[in-house]
Formats: structure tokens, C-alpha cells, sequence
């Protein structure tokens, strides 16, 4: 279903760690039938079941909007109410949102901006709007409201995240992934070499040698690879003794993706979390291997339309133009107008996924259009890239 008001976005919320835990469904100014009916498509369709482990973040403007049998619809331990403070504080929404509570869904004081005492006396989890940084009366309130998943929402920049995870927020949410750290910028250019070089060997199906003396030459790629290995991804159960055998274990195919993968985890510089960056690079490349199988691509286009989701982030990853990062690897010119130009079908399919987990929902169903891909496409690739993500975070 596409609304009158365009497609919802599917923004990611990430934990303290920078792994995906919650999925934001921004319906913007749709009806509440609508917002209902896409709801129950989902639930039709499995989307809450196959991301067991995630929460979702439904917002309401108004709980006397919401149906009181929605626990009936849908399954309440996975969904968080995000309702305005403003709402929550009214006493003639009290007693609905008790029995929200009560059926198992969670409710977020939405839009939260009490400083000294609380509009609404029941508020436990709070949902703060950091775009102009985080307020001054905002740690107070986590430290007293006590370990909720508090969110901090628009977060604009690393400095911004920064100041929310002292604040105590343990969810986040915005455009920091996009604003990398001046420190990634300076990242060890050694390192960022070999990693080309070695995705350069794999295009060009090099022999196994060429690429064991790569992974020799660096301890953390040579760690990073058995890791993947031994990871519960692929589920190995025999113990690998050497780089031959772990590269024969991989493939080729699934070691050029996670050689894409680890240009991004890399260039972490948080300590205990991954790169901001990496989770929305692999949905990108996701969301575009997805899209591909669904436009009838082949197994080549796939490997291609995966390659350009992933590398389309690289600019904001080194602080340098994207040209002089993809020279080394000499890719093929479509694959180059698609990252460079926007141009062609996987340009076009590069411009919706850039819009799919951030909140610019015409300009996303208009690209929808131009595809003359369904509302049933778009959401399952959606879902499809968020699974990879979770298990991308989650094994790095």
C-alpha cells in the first residue's frame, strides 16, 4: 500500500554498540486506517516474526486514535507506542494508555521535554529530539526514570551521539552515521590499500596464494577472516587451520562481500562499538541485491548491485572523493555511472535505497515509481536488508 502521503521509512535505531535494535516506522501524516492497514500487512506477511530480536517504534500522535483491541492486530511485546508528551499528560488519555500498557506493548514519552517534574507520572521509557543537541535536563531524567531503553532521536552528528550516551540514552537514532568523525579521515592508509588490493584479487579471481600474502601481511584482517569463519553465519564446525583453508571455506563470492564489509569496520575508532557507517552500507548493499532479484537481475548483476550499495558510502568513510577511492579497483563503467552518476537502472535503484532508511518519503515513492516496482516490493527488500544487518552487526 502506498499512502496519499507516500511510503513510510524504516529508519534504523541503534544500541550503544552500533547494532541495529529497533526499526522507527515513520508514517508521517497518513490516517491511522491507512498506518493500520500497511500494519497488518506486515503481520500477514511475517515481517515482525523475521526480525525476532528487534523492536519496532510506532509513532501516534494521538492514543485515542489507536484502536484499544491493537494487541489483537498485532504482536505487543515487539511494539513500542510513541506517544507525545503532551498527549501522555492528558488525563483523559490516561486510562488508555494503562490498558496499552497493560496488553504488553511498551510506550515512549514521545517528544519528551519535562525538566524539573514530569508532565505525565507514568512516563518510564523517553524519546528526546537531540537535533540541536542533547537539552541539559536530559540526564537527569535517565538516571532517575532508571536502565529504560531511553532514545535519542535526530542525532546529527558523532559529537551529538557522543553527548547522548553520556546523557544515558542506550538508543539512537539520525544522521551521525553520515558525518563521520575527522579521525576516520586520517585512517591507516596501509591498511585501506591492502583491502583494495585484496577485493581488486578477488574480482579478478586471483589465485589463492596472492591473496593468503595479503591477509599475512596484516594481524587484524588475518584475525577479522578466521572470525568470519568460526562465526555462527556459517555455522563451521571443523576448526581451520590455515588462510587456504578459510579463504576455500568463504568462497570467493561471500569473501568479496565481507571484504567490502570490513573497509568499514576497519576504520572504527569507538572502542567496543562498530562503525556507525558499516550498518548503512550493508543495508544499502542489501536493499540493492534485493531490488536487483526482484528487476530479474542475473547472478553477476546481483554480485554488482550488492558492490555498489557498499561502496557508495566509501566517500564519507575516507573524507575523500569517490573517483580517486575506485580507481584502484577498476570497475565496470555501469557499475561506475551508478555510483558516480546515478545513472542506469542500478543508479536508479542506488537513489531509492538512499532514501529507504532516512525520512524522505515522496522523493522515495516517486523512484518507487520510476522502477515500477510494488509497495510489497519495497517493504519486503527493506525487511531483507535489515535481516543482513542484524546478522552483519552482530557477527563483526
Amino acid at each position: 500500500m502506498i499512502h496519499k502521503t507516500g511510503l513510510p521509512s524504516l529508519m534504523p535505531v541503534m544500541n550503544v554498540k552500533q547494532q541495529l535494535s529497533a526499526i522507527h516506522a515513520d508514517f508521517g501524516a497518513a490516517e491511522i486506517n491507512e498506518v493500520l492497514s500497511t500494519l497488518a500487512i506486515w503481520k500477514e506477511k511475517q515481517f515482525f516474526d523475521e526480525l525476532s530480536a528487534i523492536s519496532w517504534l510506532l509513532t501516534f500522535s494521538d492514543p485515542q486514535q489507536i484502536p484499544t483491541d491493537l494487541h489483537t492486530r498485532l504482536p505487543a511485546s515487539r511494539i513500542s507506542l510513541c506517544i507525545p508528551e503532551v498527549m501522555c499528560a492528558e488525563r483523559d488519555n490516561h486510562s488508555r494508555l494503562k490498558h496499552f500498557a497493560s496488553n504488553g506493548f511498551r510506550v515512549f514519552t514521545d517528544e519528551f521535554a519535562s525538566q524539573t517534574e514530569l508532565a505525565w507520572a507514568d512516563t518510564k521509557q523517553i524519546a528526546l529530539d537531540c537535533s540541536n543537541g542533547v537539552p541539559f535536563f536530559a540526564k537527569g531524567w535517565t538516571g532517575r526514570l532508571g536502565a529504560a531503553q531511553h532514545w535519542a532521536k535526530n542525532i546529527s552528528t558523532p559529537n551529538v551521539l557522543e553527548q547522548a550516551q553520556q546523557a544515558g540514552f542506550k538508543w539512537f537514532s539520525g544522521e551521525y552515521a553520515f558525518q563521520p568523525p575527522v579521525l576516520n579521515k586520517t585512517a591507516d592508509g596501509s591498511a585501506r590499500t591492502r583491502l583494495l588490493k585484496l577485493l581488486g584479487l578477488v574480482a579478478r579471481d586471483a589465485d589463492s596464494a596472492e591473496l593468503e600474502e595479503l591477509f599475512k601481511q596484516d594481524a587484524s584482517l588475518s584475525f577479522m577472516l578466521f572470525k568470519l569463519v568460526s562465526s555462527a553465519a556459517f555455522a563451521q564446525t571443523m576448526r581451520v587451520s590455515s588462510f587456504a583453508q578459510a579463504i576455500n571455506l568463504l568462497g570467493r563470492r561471500q569473501l568479496q562481500r565481507w571484504l567490502q564489509l570490513l573497509l568499514y569496520a576497519r576504520q572504527q575508532d569507538q572502542v567496543g562499538g562498530l562503525n556507525p557507517l558499516m550498518a548503512r552500507a550493508a543495508f544499502r548493499a542489501s536493499m540493492m541485491e534485493n531490488l536487483c532479484l526482484r528487476l530479474g537481475g542475473s547472478k553477476d548483476d546481483l554480485d554488482g548491485a550488492f558492490m555498489v550499495g557498499m561502496f557508495s558510502l566509501l566517500d564519507k568513510l575516507f573524507g575523500s572523493e569517490l573517483p580517486e577511492i575506485l580507481q584502484p579497483l577498476c570497475l565496470e563503467q555501469h557499475i561506475l555511472d551508478a555510483l558516480l552518476e546515478r545513472s542506469g537502472q542500478l543508479g536508479l535503484c542506488l537513489r531509492l535505497v538512499e532514501c529507504a532508511d532516512r525520512p524522505q518519503g515522496p522523493l522515495l515513492t516517486e523512484t518507487l515509481q520510476l522502477l515500477e516496482l510494488d509497495a510489497d516490493t519495497y517493504y519486503d527488500s527493506v525487511l531483507r536488508a535489515y535481516i543482513w544487518v542484524n546478522q552483519v552487526c552482530r557477527d563483526m
